[in-house]
Parts: structure tokens; C-alpha cells; sequence
């Protein structure tokens, strides 16, 4: 068994180093939940005072940045709910129930950002797959589907002349092209 002791680093030091490197961040963090630049400042300054009350010892700097992590992370919903609880308890009934929206919060905020995130990759994924199909094929998908503005392929062919078997083969050929390469592309992820 292993008795000897782990050193530490000095916290208010690591503290020090971590504010510095990590506030930013965390502050822009803060202020997606609450809305509120002056709230997030005084959500940090809450997050170190406990970090610092409750006087642990840490063997890394690395730690300490996840502990103050966690440490924001729980004080800025901590303010969140409180400030949400304060508005329902001073808002009349009738209000409350007819406007009061319970589905907004801290995490659809990092949900609708994590599915704009998605919805970028894929955007730039299709734009990649759409450049590598043979011309006649990446036009006809622009024809049909991009720049259709929801008329039917027979339409965009007579619009375009260009016969509607020879847009539909196209518009298909480059519709599988597009799959395979979206399957490859997000297999390989």
C-alpha cells in the first residue's frame, strides 16, 4: 500500500492561473444561460468564493479548472432557477399560465446551439458531396431540388428544355451519388 502523500498545488496560485486562461470562456458560457453580462460576472465571483471556502487540495492545475468548471456550471443554473422562480412568483396567475414558456432554459440553449453546430457540418458536408458530382448531374440537382422552388422535375425540364427522362436520369444518378458519399463521408467519422 502506497502512503506517500500527492503534492499539491497551491490553490489560490492555480486559481489565479486558471481565471486568467479560462474567464473568457466561462464568462461567454455563463452569459448563453443567463442573458446577462453582470449576472455571469457575479456567477464567477460566487464560483471561485466557494472554490476558495472550501479550501480542498488539488494535484493538478488541470483539476482545479474542471472543479471551478463544475463549480460555474451548477452556480450559474443555481441563478438561473432562481431568477426563473422570482419571475413565475411575481407574475399574475392568468399570465403566468397563458405566456409562461417552460420549454426555454439553459439547456435548450445548448441544444438549439449544439443542432445549429450539426446542421452547419452537414450544410458543408453536402456542399463538398454536391462539387464532387459530374456537372450534368450537380446541375440537375440544383435544378430540381435547390432552385425548383417546389415545381416538379417535368416542369423544370420544360422550364430548362431539357427532356424530362433525361433530368429525372440525371437528378437520380446524382441523388445516389450524393448518398454513397454522405454514407462514406459519415462512416468514416
Amino acid at each position: 500500500m502506497r502512503t506517500d502523500k500527492i503534492a499539491s498545488v497551491p490553490l489560490q496560485r492555480a486559481l489565479e492561473s486558471v481565471i486568467q486562461n479560462h474567464s473568457g470562456k466561462w464568462l461567454r458560457f455563463i452569459v448563453g444561460i443567463l442573458r446577462n453580462e453582470a449576472d455571469a460576472e457575479d456567477v464567477l465571483q460566487e464560483a471561485v468564493r466557494r472554490v476558495l471556502t472550501r479550501n480542498r487540495s488539488f494535484p493538478s492545475e488541470e483539476q482545479v479548472r474542471m472543479y471551478l468548471g463544475r463549480a460555474i456550471g451548477n452556480t450559474a443554473l443555481e441563478m438561473y432557477n432562481s431568477r426563473k422562480r422570482e419571475r413565475r412568483r411575481k407574475m399574475p396567475i392568468h399570465e403566468s399560465i397563458l405566456l409562461y414558456d417552460d420549454t426555454s432554459g439553459p439547456d435548450t440553449f445548448m441544444e438549439e446551439k449544439e443542432e445549429n453546430h450539426r446542421k452547419d457540418k452537414m450544410l458543408k458536408l453536402l456542399a463538398k458531396g454536391l462539387k464532387q458530382l459530374p456537372e450534368k448531374q450537380e446541375e440537375a440537382i440544383r435544378m430540381t431540388i435547390l432552385e425548383s422552388d417546389g415545381l416538379s422535375i417535368r416542369n423544370v425540364g420544360m422550364i430548362h428544355s431539357i427532356p424530362y427522362s433525361t433530368l429525372r436520369h440525371r437528378h437520380k444518378k446524382g441523388l445516389e451519388r450524393m448518398r454513397s458519399f454522405l454514407e462514406r463521408s459519415l462512416a468514416n467519422k
